[in-house]
């Protein structure tokens, strides 16, 4: 496995991403919790030595800029803390398992990997499919073994009204087969809300190499 490559899309549909960054970096009005929830997808199936084992994301909240008011951190806690940790891990969710570790190998595509993301992400993604996928022992293994699995969500609520997210992905996995690997997976997600709650990506800027 060569050492680590990264990957990059921010399209012009990147300015939430921007705003929790600068948001985040400038310290003074955020908050943080240690609180954490399972992701909402189903958890992956990651078969070691023939015997499958369920591994779900850990989903934890990061830092929250925008609720430098108690009043806006309660709101944030009370009415958008848990659903928004739900609905952020499950987009990831649907990345990582379609095209890393929720999905049987061998294999010649990964079709639902980038279900989650917006239309022009989803454009830069499948042209960086080496990267964003496990593209290149697709059909050399039987299988991974998940080691780690961790989202930490930095949100952007202002007046405790979530506006942005960037989602820290931590990825670990062994494989199985022809071609025996331990691979990191390591990267931000940036993803905006849309209707009924849920959210989709944006944007990323991922690496991948030996772990």
């Amino acid at each position: 496995m060569p050492p680590f490559h990264s990957v990059t899309s921010r399209p012009r549909a990147a300015t939430a991403a921007v705003l929790v960054a600068l948001a985040l970096a400038a310290g003074g009005c955020s908050g943080s919790s240690d609180s954490s929830t399972p992701a909402a997808a189903p958890s992956t199936e990651s078969s070691q030595a023939g015997v499958a084992q369920p591994v779900a994301t850990k989903v934890k909240l990061g830092k929250v800029a925008g609720t430098i008011k108690k009043k806006n951190w309660k709101h944030f806690m009370t009415h958008y803390h848990k659903h928004l940790l739900k609905e952020v891990g499950h987009a990831v969710d649907t990345w990582l398992d379609g095209g890393f570790v929720g999905v049987e190998y061998p294999r010649d595509s990964f079709g639902q990997a980038f279900v989650a993301f917006t239309k022009p992400a989803k454009h830069d993604a499948k042209h960086q499919q080496k990267l964003m996928t496990n593209w290149d022992l697709r059909k050399q293994i039987d299988g991974v073994a998940v080691k780690k699995r961790t989202v930490t969500v930095d949100v952007l609520a202002p007046h405790g009204r979530p506006a942005g997210a960037t989602a820290r992905v931590d990825l670990v996995f062994k494989t199985t087969g022809d071609e025996k690997q331990r691979v990191a997976l390591r990267g931000r997600l940036f993803l905006s809300p849309v209707q009924h709650g849920h959210w989709r990506i944006f944007g990323y800027d991922v690496s991948k190499g030996a772990a």
